[in-house]
């Protein structure tokens, strides 16, 4: 039997009439979306089943914290940059009196020294500054894709601690892009298949498409006949659902 099924798969010709075969019909990509940082949820900006776009506002966290942390780091800086600027001023009149001959290297060198340490404060308050505007700006999660909300995980006022864990908030999926695995017959197998284009239907909406992986491994079929399972993408352009039963029409020579 393994004999036959292999001299099937390496000599059968492409069949030259379409092949017609079903299966159900899923999103080719699913994400999950999760914090980056503990806070609580504020607010929720979407409902299971609306359409997104890249850039819409998903999920807003509690960012009074964040934001008092940014006033802080904002002072830090403001309050570093006389002192670096004093700094400076020193400096450059040591340099001239020292260009003159009128100052020893060792004052220069202090003079040196106390710009480094004032200019190194003011680099580690701009450090805290920039990471205090990126926790702020995490409090906000957007849509990464253009697709449909297919789950919401959380609530307003629900603490999101990820120390504990990546809690997923949203569930997201790219509604255009979909996938749908059938079993193909292994008298009709031919590696030309691959790439070959196929129609996909479910009542009287069709979609194109096209076969993208042959599985290698025969599997059994219907009434215990063996098969291969075959992928077809397609573009649904957000009409159609995941989970429908979809009929598959494979184009012949």
């Amino acid at each position: 039997m393994r004999i036959l099924i292999g001299l099937l798969l390496v000599l059968s010709p492409l069949p030259t009439l379409a092949i017609d075969l079903s299966g159900i019909a899923e999103f080719e990509h699913r994400l999950t979306l999760n914090s980056s940082i503990s806070a609580r949820v504020a607010r929720i900006h979407v409902s299971v089943g609306q359409a997104v776009t890249a850039g819409d506002l998903l999920v807003s966290l509690v960012s009074t914290g964040l934001q008092a942390q940014v006033d802080i780091g904002r002072a830090q800086v403001e309050a570093q940059m006389p002192e670096v600027e004093r700094m400076q001023m020193e400096l450059d009149k040591a340099q001239e009196l020292y260009d003159r001959d009128s100052l020893a290297h060792v004052v220069l060198q202090q003079s040196q020294q106390k710009l480094a340490i004032a200019t190194a404060r003011m680099s580690a308050a701009a450090a805290k500054l920039e990471l205090a505007l990126f926790h702020l700006s995490q409090a906000q999660i957007y849509s990464p894709i253009d697709g449909i909300v297919l789950d919401v995980s959380t609530f307003p006022g629900q603490y999101i601690n990820t120390r504990v864990n990546d809690q997923t908030l949203l569930t997201i999926a790219d509604n255009r892009s979909m996938s749908v695995q059938a079993l193909l017959p292994v008298e009709l197998y031919s590696s030309a298949l691959l790439s070959k284009p196929a129609q996909v239907t479910y009542l009287k909406q069709s979609f194109r498409g096209r076969i993208v992986a042959i599985d290698r491994q025969v599997s059994i079929g219907a009434n215990n006949h063996p098969a291969l399972t075959v992928q077809i993408l397609f573009n649904a352009d957000g009409r159609l659902p995941a989970g429908l039963p979809v009929q598959i029409s494979i184009d012949g020579d």
